[in-house]
């Protein structure tokens, strides 16, 4: 399958789920990265649920879908950095993120704290997968 129709393929299901869930807001985080030793980390895996929906293949993203009258899909994710970028590889950033993988916004992943109260403002429900590498299981997350 070409990127294009895996990009379309991945905005349709997006589309779907907001679909099904009517109104509220879901949470999904990508897996965290593995360390192997002190300078080495595993190859990245990322998160199943997370790449079905977005295909975005980075490590520390979260992507947030709001459904209802007006839905959205916003990805979370690590800024360019040149530096890291030499070693870990290339980033696409928020705003290439945006461009690439078709989401209605992107934000570096360290203003999720700033942008989620006002995302969960008035929604009647919040949707997440629980799990070891889901909200609530991570120490990240937990405060």
């Amino acid at each position: 399958m070409d990127t294009a129709s895996n990009l379309s393929r991945c905005a349709e299901r997006r589309n779907a789920l907001q679909l099904r869930m009517g109104k509220g807001v879901a949470i999904i985080p990508t897996a965290p990265e593995r360390i192997r030793n002190r300078d080495s980390d595993y190859l990245y895996r990322f998160d199943s649920y997370f790449y079905y929906l977005s295909a975005f293949p980075e490590p520390e993203a979260v992507l947030v879908l709001l459904a209802g009258e007006e839905p959205r899909s916003i990805l979370f994710c690590r800024e360019r950095n040149p530096e890291r970028e030499l070693w870990e590889g290339v980033r696409k950033g928020p705003e290439g993120a945006k461009d690439a993988f078709g989401f209605e916004e992107a934000y570096p992943v360290e203003s999720l704290d700033e942008h989620m109260p006002k995302l969960l403002a008035d929604q009647p429900a919040l949707y997440y997968a629980p799990g070891p590498t889901r909200l609530g299981t991570r120490a990240s997350w937990d405060g």
